[in-house]
């Protein structure tokens, strides 16, 4: 997690005037191996407790006698709380401050995934995934407006990438913890999915109170930095915010709300999480569906992790390719335009053709290459509290297509569909989302100086 090759022009022009003899690429360090770690496992906690749903799925449905309908409506609901709370969740945090506001939301979110261990209803079910996504809202906009008061513009997208691959690696590891969960089934008289739920909401707990007592809230308390590197990072940092403010690039809570980019972003997010929460949903019954509903409910989630591997090495290879030449745009279209081929194929050999049918999956898991470009463009033309309204806008206007995916899925398999044609949806959403990306309008940058290519993002 390095950004020793992350300074931009406009910084080397601020390092040029400092007379501190700070070394910018040793902070920089400080900053990664402080936070990123921290939030990348807030990352992966948060999606394991997001989806380790459809891990559960495989014990947990025939246990509540779940149709396919009612797992994608419970499986989405989420987003319903999720999009209610989040622009709220995003204020008060940019209010009382990342650390108080971020660990509240962890624990609170922590004994809200464990008590899914008492599962015993369908009702109870929908409610507590609504509570779930109401305590997730403003977990990863907080994150990412926490390392903007950090980290530049152009150093956020390589922090980011490093933040966004604990979201496939919580696939990766969550298949084999649900996987070792699953074979304790009737020990202690509880099921196997229960204990799923109860221990990884309890060590989502643990991780809250940590946060609450380390986290710093600004660059100038920061602890794990020595007073000039404090100092420096929180004079650097101002000097940036003059530089956006006289250039004009400066943005209030609710000008994002006024920018057409910003509802072009939401719009690509929606279409995108489509397939995305699709796969994340149903990719443990979908590959159950593939191996003919004979394999081992164990088994099956080891298989459930392979998706994820992909998609986490296509993530940081995909930032670093846009890091080295400096484009995002593209970088988001071709991925999923890659994605939305594999998911076609996937429709049409998935009733006949295990093998195959398994390596379209895989490839179609670069539906999540692009994350952390994406998380990029907001930056690129939403400052300060702008950015912060504006990332929770976008996410909010995502989470819906949160919803679709899971519920798509459900209901076309009721209505005798099967998986083929919800591919076939799939498909057409990473589709629409590749066209999307490939006219969204980016801001004009200046171009980096000759020799400096190594370190554009």
């Amino acid at each position: 997690m390095k950004t020793s090759d992350r300074a931009t022009d406009s910084e080397d022009d601020i390092l040029a005037d400092t007379k501190t003899p700070i070394k910018a690429q040793d902070v920089l360090r400080k900053l990664d191996t402080f936070l990123l770690w921290k939030f990348f496992l807030l990352t992966v906690l948060c999606y394991l407790d997001r989806t380790n749903l459809a891990f559960a799925a495989l014990q947990l449905n025939a246990s509540l006698n779940l149709t396919g309908t009612e797992y994608g409506i419970g499986s989405g609901i989420f987003f319903l709380g999720y999009t209610l709370f989040q622009i709220p969740s995003n204020l008060v945090l940019m209010r009382i401050g990342a650390r108080k506001w971020l660990a509240f939301l962890v624990i609170i979110w922590g004994i809200v995934a464990a008590l899914f261990a008492t599962l015993k209803s369908v009702p109870q079910f929908y409610v507590l995934r609504f509570f779930l996504g109401a305590a997730e809202s403003g977990t990863l906009p907080g994150m990412w407006y926490h390392l903007s008061l950090f980290y530049s513009e152009n150093e956020l997208t390589a922090s980011w990438s490093w933040v966004l691959v604990g979201i496939a690696l919580s696939q990766v590891i969550g298949g084999p913890i649900a996987a070792g969960f699953l074979a304790m089934d009737g020990l202690g008289n509880l099921k196997g999915w229960q204990w799923l739920f109860l221990i990884e909401g309890a060590l989502t707990v643990v991780m809250g109170i940590y946060v609450a007592f380390t986290l710093a809230d600004l660059p100038i308390n920061a602890k794990f930095l020595k007073e000039e590197e404090r100092v420096w990072l929180h004079q650097r940092n101002a000097d940036l915010k003059v530089k956006a403010v006289t250039s004009g690039a400066a943005t209030h809570g609710w000008d994002s709300l006024r920018n057409y980019r910003t509802w072009h972003l939401a719009a690509i997010s929606m279409v995108a999480n489509i397939p995305k929460y699709g796969i994340i949903f149903w990719c443990p019954l979908i590959i159950d569906s593939i191996l003919g509903g004979k394999a081992k409910k164990a088994f099956v989630a080891l298989l459930s992790a392979l998706p994820f591997v992909i998609s986490a090495i296509a993530i940081l290879a995909n930032a670093h390719h846009s890091k080295l030449t400096g484009e995002r745009r593209w970088h988001v279209a071709i991925p999923l335009l890659v994605a939305a081929v594999a998911l076609g194929i996937l429709a049409a050999l998935i009733k006949d053709h295990p093998k195959p049918a398994f390596g379209a999956l895989l490839v179609a898991a670069v539906v999540w290459a692009p994350d952390a470009v994406m998380a990029s463009w907001p930056a690129t033309f939403l400052k300060d509290a702008g950015a912060a309204t504006g990332v929770a806008l976008i996410n909010s206007v995502g989470s819906i297509g949160g919803f679709m995916g899971p519920y798509i899925i459900g209901a076309i398999k009721d209505k005798g569909g099967g998986y083929s044609w919800s591919m076939v949806v799939l498909a057409c959403a990473a589709l629409l989302v590749s066209f999307l990306s490939a006219i969204f309008p980016e801001v004009n940058r200046q171009r980096r100086r000759p020799g400096n290519a190594s370190r554009r993002l």
